[in-house]
Formats: C-alpha cells, structure tokens, sequence
C-alpha cells in the first residue's frame, strides 16, 4: 500500500463505527488504517478488533505509552508509519464518499508540476453537531478563513488553516517535519509551517470533505469568528494573553517569528479578512 490512514483513538467507542463505516464507504479503497490508542477504557480496541475481522488492512500500533494527548499520538503514527502518502483521521467525523479519490488525485496532479517536494492538499469541512445535523456548511466561511491569503510562510505561523483531519501530505512534507519542537501546538499546524518553510505546496480544495463533528468533547473544535468572539476574547483578556504568550514560545523554539513579527501579521490579517 502505497497509502496510510492515520487514526488517534481514546475512548472513542461511541462515535468510532461511523467513522470507520465512512472509511470503507470510500470510492478508493486502495490504503492501509494504521491505529494507535492512547489508554482507552472503554471498548475501543474490542471495536477495532472488530473491524479487523472484517477487513485485512488495518493494523494496530503497539507501544506502550499511554496519555500521550492527540498531538504526540498522531506525530508518533507518523513516525512509526512508512508510506507514500498520509491521511490523519479523527475518531468521531465522518469523511463524505469522494475524499480519499479526490484527495489523491489532487495530489497527482500537483506532483507531477511539484517534484520532490512537500505537498500538503486540503479541504473545506462541514460542521456537524453529535448527531450529525449539519450546522454550517463552511468550516471556512464560519471561521474566518480565507486559504488564499493563509497560504504563506509567516500567515501560517499565527493562524493554522490547515485542519488535520482534512488534510492529505506526500512522504516529503513528513520528512521535513521531524524532529518537532516539545511546544508544537498541533500535529497539522507544524506540518503546514514545516511545509511552507521548505518551499512546499500548499493546496486547497473548496469542496468539503468532511462531517465535521462537534460533540463538547473535541480536542480541537470548530468556533464561528464573528463578533461575539472577539468580545469574549477581550472579556477572557488573561487566558487570551497566555494563549499568545504560549504560541510565541512556540515559535521562538521552531526558529520562527519573533514577538514584533507575530503581532503584525496576526493583526494584519485580522485587517484583510475584513476586505
């Protein structure tokens, strides 16, 4: 198999035979489900081994590491994973029957203008709440972002518009993002800067391909950029001044922006989403 599924699993039982139902559903079957667990205590791996009765590609990452978080299970699914082309899946969405094939032959296509060199292509997302009724049918639109203007070396830096389980990188985008600082926020944002930063693509796809679940126990979750978020922001002062003291760490151990430099883009884009 020349391509690799990716999925970080915890406690996920009730949500998990959707998403894998959504796997198998898929018009291109041509891959390999690589799962990692991070210390279930529901019946996650007894539904995992299910499934694996059922089908012959799916493996199951042993290690003994337990509550490594999302992003820390993901890097090491990476890492232990050798393969053409990579797919990161959260255990509680479900993909729409078109993603992998159309995913993949983006990918084609941006190779064979792009050689040797990291490529990353991604897609708008549909957000759902736990029952799958759709909430906003742009992930975007909804959060303010625009990838057309995202799309560059600093921008990436102080916003990740790039959302993880949307996203399918070439195994040179995963060559360029080891090793990975103690501080990286998330497994996709760090791909993305490692990507930009060495001269890769960046591709994205309007169409989503994804339900997006929201269900209160989100990892990471969508939020709608408007107004009230801005107030809540201003109200929230101090936990919105850790939050930048903390990605500003971040970037200071990546050898990224500096202080000054973080700022203005952040508020530079805050100007241009406007226009």
């Amino acid at each position: 198999m020349d391509t690799s599924i990716l999925l970080a699993t915890y406690n996920s039982s009730y949500f998990l035979r959707a998403q894998l139902n959504s796997l198998y559903e898929q018009t291109d079957l041509n891959w390999e489900l690589i799962v990692r667990d991070d210390g279930s205590t529901d019946n996650t791996i007894e539904i995992i081994r299910e499934y694996q009765q059922k089908y012959n590609n799916i493996k199951i990452l042993e290690d003994n590491e337990k509550g490594l978080g999302a992003m820390n299970s993901f890097m090491r699914l990476l890492e232990k994973t050798k393969s053409e082309y990579y797919f990161f899946c959260d255990h509680d969405d479900v993909w729409l029957p078109h993603k992998i094939e159309v995913s993949k032959n983006a990918m084609y296509k941006a190779e064979e203008k792009n050689k040797n060199i990291p490529i990353i292509i991604h897609t708008d997302l549909i957000v759902v709440d736990g029952n799958l009724k759709v909430i906003n049918d742009s992930f975007w639109k909804s959060s303010g972002i625009k990838p057309n203007i995202l799309d560059n070396k600093n921008f990436i830096q102080v916003f990740n518009f790039v959302t993880g389980c949307s996203m399918m990188f070439n195994n040179t985008a995963k060559q360029v993002s080891f090793p990975y600082p103690k501080l990286t926020p998330m497994h996709d944002w760090w791909i993305a800067i490692q990507t930009l930063k060495n001269n890769g693509k960046v591709i994205h796809l309007e169409n989503p391909s994804i339900l997006y679940r929201q269900h209160g126990g989100n990892e990471v979750g969508a939020r709608k950029v408007d107004l009230n978020y801005f107030v809540k922001k201003v109200k929230n002062i101090n936990a919105t001044l850790k939050g930048h003291q903390e990605h500003i760490e971040f970037l200071k151990e990546a050898k990224g922006l500096n202080v000054f430099q973080y700022y203005f883009y952040k508020i530079l884009y805050t100007i241009i989403r406007k226009i």
